[in-house]
């Protein structure tokens, strides 16, 4: 069964540190050509587990496919910030990942608490930094430009190095096993 992570309180401000990403938008303008319908910093950035430089940054959510992309972008990420996509859907999002020791400060609770699984299969891909995958039996470092395939199985992330980890996310409904 799926599990949801600890996000934080709203009240929880995220880091100047942390990188603010550019989102372009495409669409088509008033006589249907393709254009750039927005370029801005990705406003949906939210705190992890009370830690200000651990932070997630969502750039799009879609609730089925095939997706619908007629008339005005919608980046379906209005309400409260989710670890699943939508069951017919998928999320596109940036893990910025601080050393273990910046947020797992409690004796392991927290650590204990950040094991999860999602009902999707997720591409994971490090793009900045190293990363270890902890599985029930299993773990792996990845380091930038790794790729893993998350099927639906329960892990947590591991940043055992001295440096933030940014890692992009594709997650696409599906099953927890």
């Amino acid at each position: 069964m799926p599990e949801n992570i600890p996000l934080s309180g709203r009240d929880v401000a995220v880091a100047p540190s942390v990188r603010r990403w550019r989102r372009v938008v495409t669409g088509l303008d008033a006589d249907g050509r393709s254009t750039v319908v927005s370029d801005a910093p990705c406003p949906h950035v939210q705190v992890v587990a009370d830690a200000p430089t651990f932070a997630m940054t969502d750039f799009w959510r879609h609730e089925k496919v095939p997706v619908d992309n007629a008339g005005t972008a919608d980046d379906g990420l209005g309400g409260p910030a989710e670890i699943s996509p939508p069951a017919k859907g998928s999320v596109l999002r940036i893990v910025e990942f601080p050393p273990d020791e910046h947020w797992d400060t409690d004796g392991g609770e927290r650590r204990a608490r950040m094991f999860h699984s999602t009902a999707s299969l997720d591409y994971a891909i490090v793009l900045r930094g190293s990363i270890w995958s902890v599985l029930d039996a299993d773990e792996r470092e990845l380091t930038e430009g790794d790729v893993l395939v998350q099927r639906g199985t329960r892990h947590r992330w591991s940043n055992r190095s001295g440096a933030p980890c940014q890692v992009a996310f594709v997650l696409i409904g599906g099953s927890a096993v």
